[in-house]
């Protein structure tokens, strides 16, 4: 898909399937990074996963959390630089 907006663009899942059930992604995410970085834009999900990935909660602040679709729906807080005591 050469010359197509990254946006429009199927992303792979971000983790493998749960089950050997073919799931295909519908609609594409919306970027939450800007157009620049969109190579920084957390993967979508299936949404039978977002439960246990959100309960998870963020892993990194690249990481996100997801909605019922198994979209990003918001970045992860950056971390507070450190403090020395």
């Amino acid at each position: 898909m050469l010359g197509a907006p990254v946006s429009a663009q199927h992303q792979p899942l971000a983790v493998p399937p749960l089950s050997t059930t073919p799931w295909l992604p519908g609609a594409t995410c919306p970027l939450l990074v800007p157009l620049k970085d969109s190579v920084l834009q957390p993967l979508r999900i299936e949404p039978r996963q977002v439960p246990r990935k959100n309960a998870g909660g963020c892993l990194s602040a690249a990481d996100a959390l997801y909605g019922a679709d198994g979209c990003p729906l918001r970045p992860c807080p950056r971390a507070l630089p450190n403090l020395d005591l």
